[in-house]
C-alpha cells in the first residue's frame, strides 16, 4: 500500500513540493534532515559515502516510495545520500508534522514499521553482495544502472573510478576488456552498451 496515500487532509495541507534537477543530491550525508521525502515522479538512488569520495548504491527510488523516515526516529546523521537519477517531483513533510500524523494513525505505522524492515534487509544484502564483487562485476554493474536510468551518456570515468572504488588505470583496462567482448564501447568520452544480455547479468 502506499503510505502517501494515506496521508490525512489536515497533513497533506502541509506538504511542501520541491523539483529537483537530474544529478542534484537531494538528501546530503552527514547533515541533518528534518523531512520525509514522497517520490511523485522521477527516480532518486541512495548511496553510502566511503572516507576516500567513493560511494555504493544501496536502494533505488521511484515514484510511489518514499525516503528520509529513518532520520526522524534516530539523532545522529547517516553517511548516506540520495541523489536524483532523473527529473524529479518530490513532495516533502516536515518532521513534526510526519510525527503527529504517525501519533494518530496506527494502520499508517504499520506501514512505515514494514517499510524500514524491508529497507533494512534490501540494504544489507546489497552492501554483502558488493563486498564480494570483483573490479569488474562492479564497473559491469554500476554501468548497467547508469544505462537502466538513461544517466550513462553523462558518466564519465572518473566518475565511474570512485563509484566502484577502484583505480583509474584498473576500469580502464577492465573498459578496454569489455570492448574487445563486445558489452560496450567507449567513444569521444560516451559510454553506449552494445550487447544488453549480457549486461544484464550484473544487474544483482
Amino acid at each position: 500500500m502506499n503510505l502517501y496515500n494515506k496521508i490525512p487532509d489536515e497533513i497533506r495541507q502541509k506538504i511542501k513540493r520541491k523539483r529537483f534537477s537530474k544529478g542534484e543530491t537531494i538528501i546530503f550525508p552527514e547533515r541533518e534532515n528534518n523531512y520525509v521525502y514522497f517520490v511523485i515522479e522521477g527516480s532518486a538512488e541512495a548511496c553510502i559515502l566511503g572516507a576516500k569520495g567513493t560511494f555504493s548504491s544501496v536502494y533505488m527510488y521511484t515514484e510511489g516510495t518514499f525516503f528520509g523516515e529513518v532520520e526522524q526516529f534516530y539523532k545522529g546523521k547517516r553517511p548516506v545520500s540520495v541523489i536524483a537519477l532523473t527529473e524529479c517531483i518530490i513532495d516533502v513533510l516536515y518532521k513534526e508534522h510526519f510525527l503527529e500524523w504517525l501519533s494518530n494513525d496506527f494502520e499508517s505505522t504499520k506501514i512505515l514499521i514494514r517499510e524500514i524492515a524491508h529497507k533494512l534487509i534490501v540494504g544489507s544484502d546489497t552492501i554483502e553482495e558488493l563486498s564480494s564483487l570483483t573490479i569488474k562485476e562492479r564497473v559491469l554493474r554500476r554501468i548497467f544502472i547508469h544505462n537502466k536510468n538513461n544517466t550513462l551518456s553523462s558518466l564519465t570515468k572518473s566518475q565511474l573510478s570512485k563509484e566502484v572504488n577502484a583505480p583509474i588505470r584498473s576500469v580502464n583496462r577492465i573498459i578496454e576488456d569489455c570492448m574487445k567482448q563486445g558489452i560496450l564501447s567507449y567513444e569521444k568520452k560516451k559510454f553506449v552498451v552494445i550487447d544488453e544480455n549480457s549486461l544484464s547479468g550484473y544487474s544483482m
